[in-house]
């Protein structure tokens, strides 16, 4: 007997959920002034022949988020190089309460209210420490990808003793990606209890992508790969569905 996804779901989202979730007056984010440095990053696999419903899924999401105060940044994305239907959410917070607060909120609500209908499999659900971030994008009423159109993830995997290293280097490149002026907004994630680093980057334009690919940055970074890295990392591409910044 097949297992409904939205019981699969439910069981992935426990093992993060231990916040009871927060009442929908308490829209005071006490952590204001605290840096943003924590993440989700959810790969998502479509159904075939729902690609079109996905995207517009998650282009409905934004008035929800929007209505988050502790989510910061979120975004939704389609993989453009990969041969199955994929989509990712990257979110970021400034506290564990917003990030658990957000599990519990009706973004997650209304994915599991379609979850059967338009998902191949349960979602990865990869929550993040952010090591270092630049963020151009700055906060506006609308659809935020009118200045975000085109990104990049980069998965990383440190051999075994290198995940300091690998750490450092990340940290260690913000300066350049600073100079970059057509790199809007920048990630380097950690997956925490786990060797596994990713690298989330995103432009306005395609030629901010290729002058980012072409750039310093990644030309250092791919060079400290067969030192730090298992293996080569992967470029994957990907086209924005829908941003939101506060």
């Amino acid at each position: 007997m097949r297992i409904p996804l939205t019981i699969l779901l439910a069981a992935v989202l426990s093992t993060y959920a231990f916040v009871t979730p927060l009442p929908d007056d308490d829209v005071v984010d006490v952590n204001a002034d605290a840096t943003v440095h924590l993440g989700l990053f959810v790969p998502i696999v479509a159904k075939s022949g729902t690609v079109e419903n996905v995207t517009q899924f998650l282009a409905s999401a934004v008035p929800l988020v929007e209505a988050e105060p502790k989510t910061i940044q979120w975004y939704a994305v389609k993989y453009t190089n990969f041969s199955i239907p994929t989509f990712a959410i990257f979110d970021t917070f400034r506290s564990e309460e917003g990030r658990v607060a957000h599990l519990n909120g009706k973004v997650v609500s209304a994915l599991f209210d379609n979850a059967d209908a338009l998902l191949d499999g349960a979602p990865d659900i990869k929550p993040a420490k952010i090591v270092a971030s630049k963020v151009a994008s700055k906060p506006d009423i609308g659809n935020a990808t009118a200045w975000l159109t085109v990104g990049l993830t980069i998965p990383l995997t440190a051999k075994p003793g290198q995940v300091n290293a690998t750490r450092e280097v990340l940290v260690g490149v913000l300066p350049g990606i600073e100079q970059e002026a057509l790199t809007l907004d920048w990630y380097a994630l950690e997956f925490p209890d786990t060797n596994s680093f990713a690298i989330i980057v995103f432009f306005a334009s395609e030629e901010g992508r290729n002058a980012h690919l072409n750039g310093q940055v990644a030309a250092a970074l791919f060079a400290s790969a067969e030192t730090l890295l298992t293996a080569l990392p992967d470029v994957v591409e990907f086209d924005v569905v829908a941003a939101t910044i506060k």
